[in-house]
């Protein structure tokens, strides 16, 4: 069974207007940036960034880090690999899913709209 192990390493995060405040709609967009730095037959290593603009320009949140995922060769590249529907890679989910409440804590410790927990599989995300 593929096991993913999420480390933050930086976290950044601006309000950007004094417009902004906890009851506005979310409206944020998502740029992510994944890149190996380490791979084994039953390993992969993956350093990421998810930056959250909010739109219009309210705040922004971003997290970096590491993913490890381990696994067979097949579930590790069946997590890299992007359905056909355009929602994003299983594993960019997986991470999401996995900084959300350090997101959820910053943007309420910051009074801006919270992104929602399910915001990669509503809208998807721009891939670099």
């Amino acid at each position: 069974m593929l096991e993913v192990s999420v480390l933050v390493e930086r976290i950044d995060a601006a309000r950007l207007s004094d417009k902004a405040n906890e009851n506005s709609p979310s409206n944020y967009s998502v740029n992510v940036s994944m890149s190996e730095k380490d791979r084994n037959p039953q390993a992969l290593v993956l350093s990421f960034t998810l930056e959250l603009t909010d739109q219009p320009q309210l705040a922004r949140l971003a997290v970096s880090g590491i993913a490890t995922l381990t696994g067979t060769k097949d579930e590790i590249q069946g997590a890299l690999e992007a359905p056909e529907d355009k929602s994003p890679p299983p594993v960019l989910t997986t991470i999401y899913e996995r900084i959300y409440g350090l997101l959820y804590l910053v943007a309420g410790s910051l009074k801006v709209s919270h992104p929602l927990p399910t915001m990669l599989r509503a809208s998807g995300a721009e891939r670099k």
